[in-house]
């Protein structure tokens, strides 16, 4: 794990460099180009939200917190490695434990992208995981999740998960639609929901 973390820094120095000069490498797929182009921009430019999570840390999404500039932004991942690609704050923490690290009701949006079906895979551990997701969004708040419906992936898909039942369907932020194929090749899906306001 040491020689992987070290790895991973020097990589994060490099892109960091290269970042500042003006030449952000991004992941060239379709679902991403979305999420960097549409979805998160709207998210910056959406008053009602303050506090973001994002769940999930790779090379390609070292910028995004610096895409929601005018949000405070928290990163999530579970290998110790990757959080030289997190933010600042960033929790290393598997997203089960995510009531552990943030407080009922603190968060306006919660983006787990890439994470259902990529280690977060058995349905317990998801129901655990979206139930505190839910648990941590204040009333009204955004739940967006990027998933691939194709084997091996999908074995927990949407509509079996009991804790997003408690939600209600949304819009994906930017697109007038609760649910899009971003990336055909993988059937990379966004779906939305939000907590329903207190009555």
């Amino acid at each position: 794990m040491p020689a992987k973390a070290d790895l991973y820094r020097t990589a994060a120095r490099v892109l960091g460099t290269i970042d500042k000069r003006g030449w952000v490498l991004r992941y060239r797929y379709g679902d991403r180009r979305l999420l960097e182009d549409v979805v998160l921009p709207t998210l910056d430019r959406d008053p009602a939200v303050e506090n973001l999570l994002l769940v999930g840390c790779a090379w390609y999404t070292r910028h995004y917190p610096q895409l929601l500039p005018r949000k405070r932004v928290t990163t999530m991942e579970i290998d110790p490695a990757k959080a030289a690609f997190g933010g600042d704050p960033h929790i290393v923490a598997d997203m089960t434990d995510i009531a552990e690290h943030l407080a009922p009701e603190s968060l306006d949006a919660v983006i787990c992208n890439g994470v259902l079906g990529w280690g977060l895979d058995e349905p317990d551990a998801v129901e655990s995981a979206f139930a505190g997701a839910a648990a941590c969004l204040r009333p009204g708040g955004l739940f967006l999740l990027g998933w691939n419906d194709i084997p091996p992936r999908n074995g927990c898909p949407p509509d079996t998960i009991a804790a997003l039942d408690g939600l209600e369907i949304a819009d994906i932020p930017g697109l007038e639609t609760h649910s899009l194929i971003a990336l055909e090749r993988n059937q990379h899906c966004y779906q939305a929901y939000r907590k329903p306001q207190a009555v």
